[in-house]
């Protein structure tokens, strides 16, 4: 029962980044009906940001978390102005195919200025474990869970209380309405971005204080993000909360009982069992093709 308590709760962690990761792929796909290879990178750029900002900058955890946030929110506009903006009035479909080239670009350099050895970020966190009860737990591991949740509930409350998360759902549900309605079509979609790349970012600024940044750290985690994703149901941000935690819950489970070898296929296995009995997802609205 111990061991199970430990695993559960490393799995609580490595699923809380996911879920950051997966909430980020959610809005750009949900809003922009944009499918972004590239989601990863956003996820490896933040750990570098976050090893620049503690290693060389020497921030403390709180400035460290503003620089990578602002950073990778800047960048994520950049992104949809100069690449998928003029691809996607071309044609939409090449925006896949710019994706995976933005993708290939951003391990390139990367590996260039970096380096191929593995970096940590410095938390500035107590060293050692915490005990909850009978679970250890470091202070990183704890933080990364909190952080979390403080990002989720903002991201909640500012999607149902305020005007751009108004104008956010309503590009979701039909973007011809919306713009009729006068929502600023071109500044969602620049807010969603910017939105998408700063939770990416985030969760590899975490996760890279707990573990390693590499250049193709985000090779991995995107195909996790998109499991969730088609998981959860498209476009839904609560499926996709719930979904991230399940994923990394479960991966923690076979990682523990059945060993690391299988921790990394267990999702797209179960992602297929899900879809053959819902494939509108866990989440997802049935459409009528009738």
């Amino acid at each position: 029962m111990i061991l199970l308590q430990q695993f559960l709760a490393n799995g609580v962690v490595v699923g809380s980044s996911y879920v950051l990761v997966a909430l980020g792929l959610t809005l750009i796909f949900g809003i922009l009906k944009i499918v972004n290879f590239a989601h990863g990178e956003f996820y490896m750029l933040g750990g570098y940001v976050a090893v620049v900002g503690t290693q060389l900058l020497g921030l403390s955890p709180i400035p460290s978390i503003v620089l990578v946030i602002t950073v990778m929110a800047v960048f994520g506009c950049l992104v949809e102005r100069f690449i998928f903006l003029p691809i996607g009035k071309k044609d939409p479909t090449n925006v896949i195919i710019a994706s995976f080239g933005l993708s290939i670009l951003l391990q390139n350099l990367a590996l260039k200025f970096a380096g191929p050895e593995p970096m940590a970020a410095q938390s500035g966190l107590p060293r050692g474990a915490i005990q909850i009860g009978d679970i250890f737990l470091t202070s990183e591991r704890l933080a990364i869970v909190a952080v979390a949740i403080v990002t989720v509930t903002i991201l909640l409350l500012v999607l149902r209380y305020t005007w751009v998360g108004l104008s956010l759902r309503a590009m979701s549900e039909n973007a011809t309405v919306a713009r009729i309605c006068g929502i600023n079509v071109r500044r969602v979609g620049v807010v969603t971005f910017a939105i998408g790349a700063a939770l990416a970012g985030l969760s590899g600024a975490l996760m890279s204080t707990v573990f390693t940044v590499q250049p193709n750290a985000g090779s991995l985690i995107v195909m996790k993000a998109f499991v969730i994703v088609v998981l959860a149901g498209m476009g839904s941000i609560e499926g996709a909360i719930v979904a991230g935690l399940a994923l990394g819950i479960i991966e923690s489970l076979v990682t523990g009982y059945l060993g690391s070898e299988l921790r990394d296929i267990v999702g797209f296995i179960f992602v297929m069992c899900v879809l053959a009995v819902r494939p509108q997802g866990l989440f997802g609205i049935k459409t009528d093709r009738s």
